[in-house]
């Protein structure tokens, strides 16, 4: 049994040096200008605009006066897309809104 734990830990061993050493070859060889970016770029500001707050913006009260004024006759699934609205209209309209605050909301593209 000793000798099988002592092959695992140099196997171990083993791997860990070979991934450290080839960690600086796969660092050198990232590039950041793929393709793609400029499209992301242009999606990212799309979404953080004044129309994304304006549709937010729109979204949050369509849903809260859903809920509130028809709250207690919406079916099952009617409540949840008026729940979904508004989760939507709040992450259109979050980075606009932390903006004002001085603040930066993270951006997932």
């Amino acid at each position: 049994m000793r000798k099988k734990y002592k092959r695992t830990a140099f196997l171990a061993i083993l791997a860990a040096i070979c991934l450290i050493s080839f960690a600086g070859a796969a660092e050198a060889n990232t590039s950041t200008n793929f393709p793609w970016d400029s499209a992301l770029k242009k999606l990212a500001d799309s979404l953080t605009g004044p129309v994304a707050f304006s549709l937010g913006l729109f979204m949050i009260v369509c849903g809260f006066c859903a809920v509130a004024f028809v709250g207690s006759e919406l079916g099952g699934w009617v409540r949840w897309v008026a729940m979904a609205a508004i989760l939507a209209g709040m992450l259109g309209a979050a980075p606009t809104v932390l903006s004002m605050f001085g603040l930066q909301s993270a951006l997932i593209a």
